[in-house]
């Protein structure tokens, strides 16, 4: 039986997928699953060569969902925009074209400037974690800060961030692989999807008349002949990205820092650690496990024959944790150098936002560190994660503030 045949990445190895990648790694590091209807990819090797051949491994199928919308839900994205100008889908000069404006936002000069406001917004969340013994960090935590700063960078107000985050997490599970617990939350995630778009369609309105120093106003004043469904189409391109990953990564953080109670403390002892912390904790369990590509001709990989148009699933998080790129591997090591992984991608595609997101959870891991040394996690909890494989992270989790 092929390892393909008993591969479920959203119900089986949902919780705890790594066991079966390293066994992957070892017995078959390129498999095809129905489930995902692609050619798995474990091995660093194989994964460092499709992200950085673009030519023959094409972002094409990129959004592409696992199985095709209903009518239900076709019926209720219709009633917003055509996603047309999503730059995660293209490739080559198009590709970098349209991805111009939002690396240009998110330059380390950028992140440098919003580290203020990252450091303000998150000493704020934690008074509040603070003053409570016990809190659920993901509601109370991580799905704030990210929301709030990539908010700002793009240019929604300040009363516009609840929605702007519920919404777009919403909208988050009609991407790539998201499993649904019924029908009714489908057809509600499409719902807010295009009142996602309906937002952003409504800030781009307000800056084509009055620009600002924005990202939006950025790619309108790059763009600015083109219609509404393409300038919705690339602010929906970053906006989303822009926090759902970063607020898994603090989730993924925390839990495996508390989980391992002498990091945590060398963490406490030593918060100059923080930004080598966050290399290792998106190297250990990032959030982003499958992405697809197709073959645009006749390859091989990892011993297998590929003919044109045929799909791969990039799985970075096997990547990071493969024995041959990495020594210990499977040990989580705060103090590790820092070493090249693929938790951003790599090649054309390499997360505009990487900086953003590293900067948010080294801020907040040396602040926590200094401010709650003796946060715990609560016993006997049941860490579930996102029914998703592109910002995985923990549903709830719950902490103990005094360290009781």
């Amino acid at each position: 039986m092929s390892l393909g045949d008993i591969y479920h990445p959203l119900r089986t190895h949902l919780n705890d997928p790594y066991p079966f990648y390293e066994r992957a790694r070892r017995e078959e590091p390129v498999f095809f699953s129905p489930v995902v209807g692609a050619w798995v990819v474990t091995k660093m090797a194989d994964v460092r060569r499709i992200l950085r051949d673009g030519r023959t491994f094409s972002s094409a199928n990129t959004l592409r969902p696992y199985t095709p919308f209903p009518p239900v839900i076709l019926e209720e994205l219709a009633k917003g925009y055509p996603l047309r100008e999503a730059y995660i889908t293209m490739d080559g000069e198009e590709h970098r074209r349209l991805r111009a404006p939002a690396a240009a936002a998110l330059s380390p000069e950028r992140v440098d400037a919003a580290e203020p406001y990252i450091t303000e917004r998150a000493s704020v969340l934690m008074d509040g974690l603070a003053k409570e013994g016990r809190v659920e960090f993901m509601a109370a935590y991580a799905n704030r800060l990210p929301v709030d700063v990539i908010a700002r960078l793009a240019g929604f107000a300040e009363e516009d961030a609840k929605t702007f985050g519920d919404d777009s997490r919403a909208a988050a599970a009609m991407g790539m692989g998201h499993q649904f617990s019924s029908d009714e939350e489908r057809v509600e995630c499409a719902r807010a999807w295009v009142r996602f778009q309906h937002l952003i369609a409504r800030y781009v309105a307000e800056r084509r008349t009055a620009p600002r120093d924005d990202l939006i106003s950025d790619y309108i004043a790059a763009y600015g002949a083109g219609d509404m469904a393409g300038l919705v189409g690339l602010v929906l391109s970053f906006a989303l990205p822009g926090h759902i990953t970063t607020s898994a990564l603090l989730g993924n953080a925390l839990l495996h820092l508390l989980s391992h109670p002498q990091q945590w403390r060398l963490l406490c002892e030593r918060p100059e650690l923080a930004a080598n912390a966050t290399e290792e904790i998106a190297r250990f369990d990032g959030p982003t496990h499958l992405f697809l590509r197709v073959t645009t001709a006749d390859t091989t990989l990892g011993g297998r024959e590929l003919p044109a148009g045929t799909e791969v699933a990039v799985c970075l998080a096997s990547a990071n944790r493969d024995e041959d790129a990495f020594e210990r591997a499977g040990e989580f090591d705060i103090t590790r150098p820092p070493q090249a992984g693929v938790a951003f991608g790599q090649g054309a595609h390499y997360c505009p936002g990487a900086g953003l997101a590293r900067r948010q959870v080294e801020v907040s891991l040396r602040l926590l560190a200094e401010r709650l040394p003796g946060l715990r996690l609560v016993p006997d909890q049941r860490i579930e994660y996102r029914g998703t494989l592109d910002h995985r992270g923990p549903l709830t989790l719950r902490l103990d503030t005094q360290g009781r």
